[in-house]
């Protein structure tokens, strides 16, 4: 990350693309785990065995995700626009100032939703374990000082006072939904032909904050710009704390069900390269 960094300032957007492929190829080879589970999730996602040239497209798509992260950052002014659709049902909510809660997963980049924020004024945060960021995020934050204040570490025990506080100044709190920690609290569903365990602290949270939830996605088009495409989520709260347990199995539900769909529209745009349904030796 820190070589990118230095050839991106030298090097611009566009000529450090060219290099993409043979990174891509780079841990095609030497990742074999990342390389299983990629070739697992696109045999799922594409309904035949996944070659290895779609795998290598896999890992280069991540790849330009990460450099067009680097710019979001860096000089957003050198991206692609960003498109939008949903976008009316996103500002109505941020009209009534009480913030709300975007809920993605590891498809295309959260950065293109920072942009969007940039233009209409809105504070975003994202909510997540600070521990599995690794250095790649590390490296950001040394790029855009900033950027460490956008993140609200969860499992803290000033999180939920955190989380409050930015819903009362009407922000936007992001969380990716897709990924469950080892902590138990997990809902089981279905996804893409077989069970997956999904954390149901997203659910939680909304019940505690009655807030709107909206599901996110923002992935790469041909063109190079970003669309960001806002859902409803349209799972009701419940009316009785007797009916939490099944609204949170709904919301998952609803969520992977969404998140299916999405994989559809663009299936080499989810970054998620370990044994997601835990069937590999």
């Amino acid at each position: 990350m820190g070589l990118a960094i230095w050839l991106a300032k030298r090097l611009g957007w566009r000529r450090l693309q060219f290099l993409l492929w043979p990174i891509a190829v780079y841990f095609f080879v030497c990742h074999a785990a990342a390389r299983r589970a990629s070739r697992v999730y696109l045999s799922r996602i594409l309904r035949k065995r996944a070659g290895h040239r779609q795998v290598v497209r896999h890992f280069h798509t991540f790849a330009q995700a990460v450099l067009d992260r680097l710019f979001f950052l860096m000089a957003p002014q050198t991206m692609p626009a960003v498109r939008c659709s949903g976008r009316d049902a996103f500002l109505r909510i941020m009209e009534q100032g009480q913030g709300c809660l975007l809920l993605g997963a590891h498809i295309g980049s959260f950065e293109a939703l920072r942009a969007l924020g940039r233009d209409h004024a809105i504070t975003l945060k994202m909510l997540m374990y600070r521990s599995n960021l690794g250095g790649a995020t590390q490296v950001l934050e040394a790029l855009d000082p900033s950027y460490q204040n956008t993140i609200i570490p969860i499992g803290q025990p000033e999180t939920m006072l955190q989380v409050a506080e930015s819903l009362q100044q009407g922000h936007v709190i992001g969380i990716l939904g897709d990924r469950s920690p080892d902590t138990g609290r997990t809902v089981t569903v279905p996804f893409l032909g077989k069970d997956i365990f999904l954390p149901e602290g997203p659910y939680r949270l909304a019940l505690a904050t009655g807030v709107p939830i909206l599901l996110l996605c923002a992935t790469r088009g041909r063109d190079g710009a970003y669309e960001v495409r806002f859902e409803p989520f349209n799972v009701p709260y419940p009316t009785s704390r007797k009916d939490r347990p099944q609204f949170v199995q709904d919301a998952a539900e609803r969520y992977a069900r969404w998140m299916q769909e999405q994989c559809a529209k663009a299936p080499f745009s989810w970054f998620n390269f370990y044994d997601y349904w835990k069937e590999l030796p």
